[in-house]
C-alpha cells in the first residue's frame, strides 16, 4: 500500500442540524423527532474529515464567518485534524448552516443556507506542501475555479463533485467528473445514466462517473457503461456518504490507484458511514475499511 497522499479540499463547511423521523411529510405541521446531531458538514468539510480519518493529510479551502457557527466549524475540523491554514475567516459573514432530516429508512430531506458575506480566495503561492491531488465540489463556483488552476498548475489529478445544478463550464481544466445522480440530471436532463455520462465525457473530456446510492458507482469504460456495486448494508443515516466517496476516491487517486480500486474503496468506506446515525461522525478510519472490504 502506497503512503498517505496529502489532498486539497475546496469547498463548502456548514454546521449540520440532523434529526431522525419517522416519515416525510409535506404540510405545515409540527412532528416529532426520535433523535438529533449537532455537526459539523458540507461536501468540502465532510471530504476533508474522511480523508483524515483515512490517515491522509487534508487541507481544507472553504469560507466560514466570524460567528459562532464558523467557530463550531473551526474547532471541530481542527479537532478532526483537518489542515486550515488556507481557511478564509471572513469578518461579519454568516456561516453556512443545513438541516437534514432522516427518515426510518434512512432516506434524507436536506436544507441548506449557504452563508453570506464571505470575501477573497487564499494565494496559490502560499502552499507549504505539495498536494497529490485536488478535490472541489461545485457549490462556491469561485473555490472550484481556484482549485482547478492550482491543479493544473501543478498537473495534479483534480475531481469535481458534480452535484445540481451543473454545467460544463465548471469542469473545464478538471481530469475527473464524480456526478450524484441529481448532479447528473442537472447535467442531461431527461437522458439515461450511459447517455449523460457520454455527453458529460464529450463535453468536459473528463474521467466520468455518477454515484447511485445502493446500486453503487456507474462509469465509462471503451464507451460502455459499466458498474461497480455498492457494498450491501443497513442504511440508518445517509447524510454525508456522497461527500465520503468523493474524499475516499481522490485520497485514492493521489496514493496512485487506478480508478476501478479508487472506486471499490470509497464505495465500502461510504457504506461504512451509512451504517450509523450522526453524519460525518460516522466517516471509517483506514483499517476498519480494509477489514470490511474483506468480509466481502
Amino acid at each position: 500500500m502506497n503512503e498517505p497522499a496529502s489532498i486539497i479540499v475546496a469547498g463548502r463547511a456548514t454546521v449540520d442540524v440532523i434529526m431522525k423521523i419517522d416519515k416525510f411529510t409535506d404540510r405545515p405541521e409540527k412532528s416529532k423527532a426520535n433523535d438529533c446531531r449537532l455537526v459539523v458538514g458540507g461536501p468540502g468539510a465532510n471530504a476533508s474529515i474522511a480523508i483524515s480519518r483515512f490517515g491522509g493529510h487534508s487541507a481544507l479551502v472553504t469560507y466560514l464567518g466570524d460567528d459562532m457557527m464558523g467557530g463550531f466549524i473551526h474547532q471541530n475540523l481542527t479537532d478532526e485534524a483537518v489542515d486550515l491554514s488556507l481557511c478564509k475567516i471572513c469578518p461579519d459573514a454568516k456561516s453556512s448552516v443545513s438541516a437534514g432530516l432522516l427518515d426510518k429508512n434512512g432516506e434524507r430531506q436536506t436544507f441548506n443556507f449557504p452563508g453570506q458575506g464571505f470575501s477573497e480566495l487564499p494565494d496559490i503561492s502560499k502552499l507549504d506542501f505539495f498536494p497529490s491531488a485536488v478535490l472541489a465540489d461545485n457549490r462556491h463556483i469561485e473555490l472550484t475555479k481556484w482549485a482547478i488552476s492550482l491543479a493544473q498548475q501543478k498537473h495534479l489529478p483534480m475531481v469535481i463533485d458534480a452535484e445540481a445544478p451543473f454545467t460544463e463550464e465548471q469542469a473545464f481544466g478538471a481530469t475527473h467528473l464524480a456526478f450524484s445522480m441529481q448532479g447528473l440530471e442537472s447535467f442531461a436532463p431527461g437522458c439515461d445514466i450511459l447517455t449523460g455520462l457520454r455527453q458529460a465525457k464529450i463535453a468536459t473530456g473528463c474521467w466520468v462517473c455518477v454515484t447511485d446510492g445502493e446500486k453503487g458507482v456507474w462509469y465509462l469504460k471503451d464507451k460502455l457503461l459499466r458498474n461497480i456495486p455498492a457494498f450491501p448494508v443497513n442504511a440508518i443515516d445517509t447524510v454525508g456518504a456522497g461527500d465520503v466517496w468523493h474524499g475516499i476516491f481522490t485520497l485514492c487517486l493521489g496514493e496512485g490507484m487506478d480508478e476501478i480500486k479508487a472506486m471499490r474503496t470509497a464505495n465500502a468506506a461510504a457504506a461504512m458511514k451509512c451504517k450509523i446515525f450522526g453524519g460525518i461522525t460516522a466517516s471509517p478510519n483506514r483499517q476498519s475499511c480494509i477489514s470490511f472490504m474483506k468480509e466481502f
